[in-house]
Parts: structure tokens; C-alpha cells; sequence
């Protein structure tokens, strides 16, 4: 078998395959064969046996003659890789499948087995190498991805070989399939309203509102229902399956910014699949994708935009190809699986230009009419994207940030310009644990500057 192909890293993340050379080669048996010819060229001569030099013939010639067969052949390798599910959360293990078929020059079905090698990255468990019965039954692994990202399996390498096993051939089967990770959600403490932390002169407004036990209506269970929304008490009640459904009118409603600015978010590149990050960036989607869970099953309606007021992707559609104006932002209950999904493609952007009156946040909440609380999730906010997330906010009844900080005790320059403009400020590295972070926000603590 030909030795495999060195792999480099490519600037995006994922490990660039070199080409394959896919000429026909001898196997560790073809050359056993070889070498035993020559060795009975050598006695045949020594010897003056013919039969010895038709034996010698036989051995040296099978190889050759293999060799040639896989060259006039010119077998084609079909591979078709499956993924099941195509999107999980981090933590939760994916079924690969790998069918094969194996096809000559002239279109005719080839069976047998063949090897595959096939390329997979390391924090998914490394490359594998597997037999696959070519049509016929296909072979699989499992991987368990600990962390979220877009995550690519492929290109894999076949190894095919004549029937006897004397020479091989590698194709290159270039399609690749991509894996999507969502980060798993903390679960967070439960926070009193009055706790969190209030901003301007109407201290009826605060920064994250929470639902109460006056404004939870039940209807029956429906098929679709997320079983958390079940109503034990009123289920035991009415003696069947009856689901919470908030009461429109008093639906709690929040702004989750989430600060998508590469400069916001300096430090060590890492790698969320093929997609670069940090750690704190990795820090923020987690901390996101649990106030989104805690917020949503709790009856509050989160719109979910990015620092240039686009919404924040969702996952099991194609939202890409969209424009940002035309995409809804508000999430519920029944959305925020998709929410959470959404949060695997995320990644530090560069800002888009702009003209120097257009203001994206700002159109954005006004258009939406978002009037709502905001809680800002950033990293080294500098002072004027601090003060354009406060002009762009200008709407809003009150507002709150998590910041991200790579240094211990090191606060962003624009955590003095959220406290001067009366947001209730957080920093916090990104060791800390999301329940932690939570709990400070609702203490109203002002972190930023206790650090100072």
C-alpha cells in the first residue's frame, strides 16, 4: 500500500489534503512475490533448472500483471458519507455512514471489500480506518464533538486491490460533509426581578425581567409540544396532558446583543471547527445559548440581533442568502432549539463599512420597535464601539453587559462608558462559569468598577 498523504493545515481551519497519487503500486505481498522471483531467477541460473526459471517467471510476472490489470481497469470508487443527525449539541454523539461503490472502466459493479481511510479532525477522535463491503452494507463510527463549531468529515482515501492482494491503487473520494455543534446551554439559577440591577429614573423597568405565576395560561397538550412545557399541576388537574402558553399581553420581551466585532475579540486563535475563534468569544456563545434557554423556557420573548443589528442565524434553515431586514429576531419557546442551533455558525466578523450616518443597531431598533431591556454580551469593547452600542440602544428601557476579558482583573475600556451611560456593567475571564456570571448580573454588582 503507497503511504498516505501529508496533511497541512489550511488557513481556514480544516486539514488540507495534498493529492493523491493514484498510480497503481505493489503491496507488502507483491513485493514478497517480487523479491522470491528474483531469488528463484538467481538459483535458476545457478542451477540451469528450467523449472526453477518457470517458477521464477510465475512470481515476478503475477505483480506485473496485477499491476497492469488495475492500470487497464481503471477502477471508480463511488463514496457517499451520511451523517445522522447533521446537527447536535455539544456533548451528544453523530453516526457517520460510509456507502461504497466500486465501479470498472466499463460501467460494470466491481464487489469485494475496500479499505477507507478516512480523514477526521482530532477533537472529534482522529482519522479512521475502515472496511467498507462495496455494495453492500455500509460502515460507520461515532463521533462525540465536546465543543460547538461547524466541523467538516472528508475527504477519505480508498484502497483499492486486485483480487489477489498484489498491487493497490488509492483514490481520492474528495466529497467532505459537514457536522454542525451547538453549544450546550448551562443551566442557570433562578433570579428575583427585584434583584437585577435597574437603569434610568422608572425603577418599575429592569434589566431582565422575569415571568410571574399570574400571567401562565395552559391549553391541551399537542403533538409537537416540548414535554417542558407541560403543566403537572394543571395535567393532574384536568386529568390530561396540558402545556404552559404565556398570555400575549403580558409576554416578558429582551434584546440579546451579542457583539459579533473581530476586534472585540483579541487574543489566541483557536479553532470552532473550521471556523476561528478565541476563547472568549467561545466563552460568550455559551453564556448566550444559556440566557436564551433560561430566558425562553420562562415565557420571555429574546430577540436576538448581533452588534450590527442582524438577527443572530438560526439553525435547520437557510438564513444566509436572506437580507438581515427581512429575518425576524424575536425567539420563544418553540423557536429556541433553532436559536441554539444557530449559535454553531457564529464566529468574530470583521465590521462592515458603512457610511458615516448610517447606524445599522440603531435602524434596527427602530424599525423592530425594540424598546425592550438589553443585555449586551461583548469582550475588549473599546470606548467607541461602547458608545455606539449606547446610541444604537438609545430606545431601550435599560441596559446590562457581560464582558469578556482575556487578562485577570483587566477591565475594557468601554465598561466606563455602559456605567456612565447607567448600564449595570460585568467583567468576567473566561474560566468563569456561566451560573456564576448570572448570578453577579443579578446581583447588580457593579464589577466593572469594583475591578478598577
Amino acid at each position: 500500500m503507497s503511504r498516505r498523504p501529508e496533511t497541512v493545515v489550511a488557513e481556514e481551519g480544516e486539514r488540507a489534503e495534498q493529492a493523491v497519487d493514484s498510480r497503481a503500486r505493489f503491496t507488502g505481498r507483491g513485493w514478497a512475490f517480487l523479491a522470491a522471483g528474483a531469488l528463484c531467477l538467481l538459483l535458476a541460473t545457478w542451477l540451469g533448472r528450467k523449472d526453477v526459471l518457470a517458477l521464477a517467471l510465475f512470481l515476478g510476472g503475477t505483480p506485473l500483471f496485477s499491476a497492469l490489470s488495475l492500470y487497464v481497469v481503471k477502477p471508480r470508487v463511488l463514496l457517499k458519507r451520511g451523517v445522522d443527525p447533521a446537527l447536535v449539541t455539544a456533548g451528544d454523539a453523530a453516526a457517520v455512514h460510509l456507502w461504497v461503490r466500486h465501479r470498472s472502466r466499463r460501467g460494470g459493479t466491481v464487489h469485494g471489500v475496500v479499505a477507507v481511510h478516512e480523514t477526521v479532525p482530532e477533537p472529534l477522535g482522529g482519522d479512521r480506518e475502515l472496511t467498507v463491503e462495496a455494495g453492500g452494507e455500509p460502515a460507520g463510527y461515532t463521533v462525540r464533538p465536546r465543543r460547538r463549531g461547524v466541523w467538516v468529515l472528508g475527504p477519505a482515501t480508498v484502497r483499492v486491490a486486485d483480487p489477489f492482494g498484489l498491487a493497490a491503487e488509492l483514490l481520492d473520494a474528495s466529497e467532505r460533509t459537514t457536522l454542525y455543534v451547538a453549544p450546550d446551554p448551562a443551566e442557570l439559577p433562578e433570579i428575583s426581578a427585584h434583584r437585577l440591577r435597574e437603569s434610568g429614573t422608572d425603577p418599575s423597568r429592569t434589566a431582565l425581567p422575569q415571568p410571574g405565576p399570574d400571567n401562565v395560561m395552559t391549553r391541551e397538550y399537542r403533538h409537537g409540544d416540548p414535554m417542558r412545557r407541560v403543566h403537572w399541576a394543571a395535567s393532574a388537574k384536568h386529568d390530561k396532558l396540558m402545556v404552559r402558553q404565556e398570555d400575549p399581553r403580558s409576554t416578558r420581551r429582551l434584546t440579546l446583543l451579542l457583539d459579533l466585532d473581530e476586534a472585540s475579540w483579541p487574543g489566541e486563535r483557536l479553532w470552532a471547527g473550521v471556523l476561528p475563534s478565541t476563547a472568549g468569544f467561545e466563552w460568550a456563545v455559551s453564556f448566550t445559548a444559556a440566557v436564551l434557554e433560561h430566558l425562553t423556557q420562562r415565557e420571555t420573548a429574546v430577540h436576538a440581533v448581533d452588534g450590527f443589528g442582524r438577527p443572530l442565524p438560526r439553525g435547520g434553515e437557510d438564513d444566509d442568502a436572506l437580507p438581515a431586514q427581512g429575518r425576524a429576531t424575536a425567539i420563544t419557546d418553540d423557536g429556541s432549539e433553532d436559536a441554539l442551533h444557530g449559535l454553531a455558525r457564529v464566529r468574530p466578523v470583521r465590521a462592515p463599512e458603512r457610511a458615516a450616518d448610517e447606524d445599522p443597531l440603531a435602524d434596527r431598533f427602530d424599525r423592530d420597535g425594540l424598546v425592550h431591556p438589553v443585555l449586551l454580551v461583548s469582550g475588549e469593547l473599546g470606548e467607541y464601539a461602547a458608545e455606539r452600542m449606547v446610541r444604537g440602544t438609545r430606545r431601550a428601557a435599560a441596559g446590562s453587559a457581560v464582558l469578556v476579558t482575556s487578562a485577570e482583573r483587566r477591565v475594557p475600556h468601554g465598561a466606563a462608558v455602559l456605567e456612565e451611560a447607567g448600564w449595570s456593567v460585568v467583567v468576567v475571564p473566561p474560566g468563569t462559569a456561566a451560573e456564576d456570571a448570572w448570578a453577579r448580573l443579578g446581583a447588580g454588582t457593579r464589577s466593572a468598577g469594583a475591578a478598577r
